[in-house]
C-alpha cells in the first residue's frame, strides 16, 4: 500500500498590522509546511501514549477567530495554549465538534475535529505557535497500535498528533522525541539526533527536514545489518531472530540495487525492513506499509528462506521509496498513479532477478508465490463490470486494483515502447535529488516524449483514456519459403509492437516484430524451414485478450455476486 502516501522555507509576513489599524490588501506569500516539536511517551503495558509539543503554522492571508485541528478519536482530550502571536497568547478553548459514533469497522481510522478559539483572534499575516498535549489509547486502528509487543503510528493513518487537514497542509517538518521502555528501539525514517546515552535511557530523538507525516515504530528490536562493503545499506529490525537473516538481507539488497538501476539512487540513502506481528498488522489494515526511509512488514516477510518468493511484493513496497517519497504527482493524473509505478517496480525486480519465465508468469497469471496482480486479475475486474479508463477512475478498492494491474502493465509496456534504457533515464531524471518532491502528469508526459524522441500521445490515449484491452487475431499460411500472415483486431484499434515466433518441425525458431496499427496488419517471414506453429507475443509483453481470459471473464460475470472481481492476498 501506498503511504503518501507517505515542503518549504520560512516566510516573512508582509503588511502586518495589529489592533484597529486599517486592513491592507498586500498579498501574503505562499505558505510553508507546519513545523512540529513532538514529545511522545509510550506506555506499552498500559496500551497508551502521551503526546505533547508545539505546532507552528505559517501566516494566513486573513484574520481568524479560530482554527480547526484533526485528531484521532482515541485521544479523548486536547489541551491547547497559544504561544504566538502575542496578541492571542494564553490558554485556548479546544472543543470537539464532531464525535464519531456508530459501530467501528476493525482497523478503521476515525478522527474528531477540534475547534481552537484563542482569547483574541489570530491576526492576519503572523505565524501561529501552539503548545498542545493529549493522551490516547493503544487500541488497533488504521496503521496505529500501542501494545506490550510493539507500537507504531503514522499521521497518514490514525491521526495521533494534531493535524491541519487539507493537502500539503497535513505534511510537517520538525523534531520528534519518542520515550520508550528500556531495551526498546525506535525508528522514524528521519535523521537520528540522540546520543548513545539517551538511547540507552529510552529516549530517541529525530529531526525531520522534509515535509511528510510523522511516523514511528518502536519495540524490543534487534537490528541486523548487512555485512557488505558495497551495495545499498539494508537493515532488518527483528522481534525474533532468524537463522537466515544474512541471506534475506543480501536478497533485499539485490532488490534495492535493481530498483536503483530503474528509478535512480535510493532517496534516503538506506533502507530498514521492520518486523511487526502479522496478526497486529492485519488488524491495523496492512500487510506492509512504506513510510519515507523504511518498510514496515508483517513477520511472515522475514520467515522465508529464499527472498525470491517476495520479489514482486517487496519490490512493490520498496518502489514506494521513489513513488511517492521521492516524487509524487499533482493532479491531474490518474488515481493511484504511485501505486501503479510501485507495482511496476515489482515487475522490474521479478524480471531482473527471477528471469524471463518468471516475469511472463507475473504478467499473465501472477507471481506464483503470491499471485494477486496480473493480466488475469485485470480481466477478472473486467468480468466483474468494474473496468473503467485509468484517466477517469475514482477512488476505491476496485480502482486501486485497476492501478495495480492495468496501470502497472501500462508502465511495463511503455518501457519497451520508449526503450528500456531510455525509460530508465526518464525515471532517474525525475527522481534525482528529490525527497517528497512533486511533478505534474504533464511534466511526466513531456519527460517521456523527450526520452523517447517522439510524441507518445497515442500510447497514453489508448491505454489511459479507454477501458478494456485489444483482442488480436493471428492468421498465417506458408507458401514455399515465405510465410504470409495478418494480425487483425476490432475497433477501437490499438497500436503495438508484437513479436511473432515461428517454430519449425525440427524445433527451429525465428522471431520477428510487427508494428500493428488499424484493423488488419499484414506481414511476411522467410524462414529457412517448414513452419508448424506461429505464436503471437510469446512473452505476453502487451496486455491483450486471449481465449483463456475471455473464459475467465465470462466465469466471473456468471458469479459476480460471490467473486466481485477483487484480488485477495495471503501475505
Amino acid at each position: 500500500m501506498t503511504e503518501s502516501r507517505f515542503c518549504v522555507p520560512v516566510l516573512v509576513a508582509i503588511g502586518l498590522l495589529l489592533g484597529c489599524a486599517p486592513h491592507r490588501s498586500a498579498p501574503v506569500p505562499e505558505t510553508r509546511s507546519p513545523v512540529y516539536s513532538l514529545d511522545v511517551r509510550l506506555r506499552p503495558t498500559d496500551r497508551a501514549m502521551d503526546v505533547s509539543g508545539t505546532l507552528v503554522l505559517p501566516p494566513d492571508s486573513t484574520q481568524r477567530d479560530s482554527l480547526t485541528l484533526s485528531l484521532s478519536e482515541r485521544f479523548s482530550a486536547l489541551d491547547v495554549e497559544v504561544l504566538e502571536p502575542s496578541v492571542s497568547r494564553g490558554p485556548a478553548g479546544a472543543v470537539q465538534v464532531n464525535i464519531p459514533n456508530g459501530p467501528r469497522v476493525p482497523g478503521e481510522s476515525r478522527s474528531a475535529r477540534w475547534v481552537v478559539r484563542p482569547s483574541r483572534p489570530f491576526p492576519r499575516g503572523e505565524p501561529i505557535k501552539l503548545r498542545f498535549s493529549s493522551s490516547g489509547g493503544g487500541d488497533i486502528s488504521f496503521l496505529y497500535y500501542v501494545g506490550p509487543e510493539v507500537a507504531f503510528a503514522t499521521g497518514w493513518g490514525d491521526e495521533w498528533y494534531p493535524l491541519i487537514r487539507g493537502g500539503k497542509k497535513s505534511l510537517g517538518t520538525g523534531e520528534i522525541a519518542v520515550h520508550v521502555p528500556p531495551g526498546w528501539k525506535v525508528i522514524t525514517g528521519a535523521e537520528s539526533r540522540s546520543t548513545n546515552e539517551e538511547k540507552q535511557n529510552g529516549t530517541f530523538r529525530f529531526s525531520q527536514d522534509y515535509p511528510t507525516y510523522f511516523t514511528f515504530v518502536a519495540g524490543p528490536y534487534s537490528i541486523v545489518t548487512r555485512d557488505s562493503g558495497s551495495g545499498p545499506a539494508v537493515t532488518a529490525w527483528l522481534l525474533t531472530p532468524r537463522a537466515h537473516s544474512t541471506e534475506f538481507l543480501n536478497g533485499a539488497a539485490r532488490m534495492v540495487a535493481t530498483l536503483e538501476t530503474e528509478f535512480g539512487k535510493l532517496p534516503f540513502g538506506s533502507m530498514a525492513l521492520v518486523e511487526v506481528p502479522r496478526a497486529v498488522a492485519q488488524q491495523a489494515g496492512f500487510n506492509a506499509f512504506s513510510p519515507a526511509g523504511f518498510l514496515v512488514l508483517n513477520h511472515r516477510a522475514f520467515d522465508v528462506s529464499d527472498v525470491k518468493n517476495e520479489y514482486e511484493w517487496l519490490g512493490h513496497e520498496m518502489g514506494h521509496q521513489w513513488f511517492p517519497h521521492a516524487v509524487t504527482f499533482d493532479p491531474p493524473g490518474f488515481q493511484y498513479l504511485e501505486e501503479a509505478l510501485a507495482e511496476y517496480g515489482g515487475i522490474r525486480v521479478v524480471d531482473a532477478l527471477g528471469g524471463t519465465d518468471a516475469v511472463r508468469r507475473l504478467r499473465t497469471s501472477g507471481y506464483e508465490f503470491d499471485p494477486i496482480y496480473s493480466a488475469a486479475a485485470y480481466f477478472r475486474l473486467v468480468g466483474a463490470g468494474v473496468d473503467t479508463p485509468l484517466a477517469t477512475m475514482g477512488n476505491g478498492i476496485n480502482e486501486r486494483n485497476l492501478a495495480y494491474n492495468k496501470g502497472a502493465l501500462m508502465f511495463d509496456m511503455l518501457s519497451r515502447e520508449v526503450g528500456p534504457a531510455r525509460f530508465r533515464a526518464v525515471l532517474q531524471g525525475l527522481t534525482s535529488g528529490r525527497r517528497l518532491g512533486t511533478i505534474t502528469w504533464q511534466q511526466f508526459r513531456a519527460a517521456v516524449d523527450a526520452g523517447a524522441g517522439r510524441d507518445m500521445k497515442w500510447f497514453f490515449d489508448q491505454w489511459l483514456n479507454r477501458a478494456g484491452a485489444p483482442d488480436f487475431r493471428l492468421d498465417w499460411q506458408q507458401d514455399g519459403g515465405v510465410v504470409r500472415g495478418t494480425i487483425s483486431q476490432s475497433a477501437p484499434y490499438y497500436r503495438a509492437h508484437l513479436r511473432i515466433d515461428a517454430e519449425g518441425v525440427n524445433g527451429e525458431r525465428i522471431a520477428n516484430v510487427v508494428e500493428v496499427a488499424g484493423g488488419s496488419t499484414a506481414f511476411e517471414l522467410t524462414p529457412a524451414f517448414t513452419v508448424v506453429r506461429m505464436e503471437l507475443d510469446p512473452d505476453y509483453e502487451v496486455l491483450r485478450w486471449t481465449p483463456e481470459y475471455h473464459a475467465l471473464a465470462d466465469s466471473v460475470r456468471r458469479n459476480v455476486g460471490s467473486e466481485g472481481g477483487i484480488p485477495r492476498n495471503s501475505r
